[in-house]
């Protein structure tokens, strides 16, 4: 690099440099942008918090027969809608004691699964004993997603040859 020569003919100076940023510039260029990248994560957290949170609606039907083998009445209102519960006429916490107390084990298998908006609905098989001899039924729940929970909406005997859940 040439430089020109001064016009009082000393020697040249080189061009005045930018002047650098103080300290304090970049210390408060970093702590913005560590910010943003906590709040990016703490979103992401909160999404993907929100999104594990959905819940499992075959453990609601779980819930139900555990409920029903247990006793457990709590467990019962909890895992069910209000028109389920008016519909078995289990409505209230003493009327679901008095039922169900004799209630035996019943085995039971889920057999198919149908994914709705809102609604997952499951075909199961209940296996018992009544009078000594085994007994087999197949019944279908719907479990409706209401206010991030998953719950025992609808339950229906499902017929020999009737159609399958579409």
């Amino acid at each position: 690099m040439a430089y020109a020569r001064a016009p009082h003919g000393g020697p040249m100076t080189p061009p005045p440099s930018r002047p650098r940023r103080p300290t304090w510039h970049w210390l408060v260029v970093g702590g913005i942008a560590l910010i943003g990248l906590f709040v990016v994560a703490a979103f992401a957290v909160f999404i993907g918090w929100k999104i594990l949170d959905r819940g499992d609606p075959e453990q609601t039907v779980d819930d139900f027969y555990s409920s029903l083998q247990d006793a457990d009445c709590e467990l019962f209102m909890e895992s069910t809608t209000d028109e389920f519960q008016e519909a078995t006429g289990l409505a209230s916490c003493s009327i679901f004691d008095h039922n169900i107390a004799g209630v035996s084990a019943v085995d039971y298998e889920v057999t198919e699964r149908t994914n709705r908006r809102g609604y997952a609905i499951f075909e199961v098989t209940e296996s018992y004993s009544a009078d000594g001899q085994s007994e087999s039924v197949d019944v279908r729940f719907y479990v409706r997603r209401i206010d991030g929970q998953w719950d025992l909406d609808l339950m229906e005997l499902v017929e020999p040859g009737s159609n399958p859940i579409a």
